[in-house]
């Protein structure tokens, strides 16, 4: 499957946020038979990044939009490709 990242930019207040939220993520994310890879909380222009596995770009759309909407935030989904396949990319230049 392709993975994608995400990037969210709170909007609004994050109370509320934690476990029980990111259950209902994952249950998002499960739903579109994709799969969470890694979250982290980040400092800057942005709050949380996650890499996800999907089967599709309308997938990672679909959850990206639906877990914006969640949590209170803007979003920004592009493709990524492993290190490997980069490299490998490169080499065919």
């Amino acid at each position: 499957m392709a993975k994608y990242v995400s990037l969210f930019k709170y909007t609004g207040a994050i109370e509320g946020g934690g476990p029980e939220r990111f259950a209902k993520a994952q249950q998002i994310v499960a739903a579109e038979k994709c799969e969470i890879l890694t979250v982290y909380g980040l400092l800057g222009a942005y709050d949380l990044m996650s890499v996800v596995e999907c089967p599709d770009n309308r997938a990672a759309m679909k959850i990206a939009a639906k877990i914006g909407n969640l949590i209170g935030a803007k979003t920004e989904t592009m493709p990524a490709v492993d290190r490997d396949d980069f490299l490998q990319l490169l080499t065919e230049l």
